[in-house]
């Protein structure tokens, strides 16, 4: 099965289910490394595995996670751009977790689409390709 996204945030969500072995996760990232996708997560998705690995005393696995994926990190220009959208997001009437703000700019501003279970609140970042993660 090929992906449309040549390039893929992996979201927290589908990094914690990965980390915990869940089949769904695994063969979902395995899919997309076998299709040759790229595959990397933010430094907010790193903040937010790391604060559950330490409460949960699982650091290492989580430190050779963050080894063997690309990590994008959030330049000025995308802090402007995150800026931008949420006042644009705010005149709409529209909240959405800063978290998830900064991962999906930090992806669209890359060029890379997120694979992710909250799709509700990254579908409202404009531009930003979204892949539906779904445990059936």
């Amino acid at each position: 099965m090929g992906y449309e996204a040549d390039k893929v945030v992996v979201d927290t969500d589908v990094l914690v289910d990965f980390l915990r072995g869940k089949k769904y996760a695994v063969d979902k990232i395995s899919k997309m490394i076998d299709s040759k996708v790229s595959l990397a997560t933010t430094v907010v998705n790193v903040f937010e595995l790391s604060w559950g690995a330490y409460r949960l005393g699982r650091v290492r696995e989580v430190e050779d996670l963050v080894e063997a994926l690309m990590i994008l990190s959030l330049k000025v220009e995308e802090a402007i751009k995150v800026g931008m959208e949420i006042a644009y997001l705010s005149s709409i009437g529209q909240t959405i977790e800063l978290r998830d703000l900064l991962i999906g700019i930090i992806a669209r501003e890359n060029g890379y689409a997120v694979l992710t279970g909250n799709v509700k609140h990254f579908k409202r970042i404009r531009g930003l390709e979204v892949i539906p993660y779904k445990q059936e």
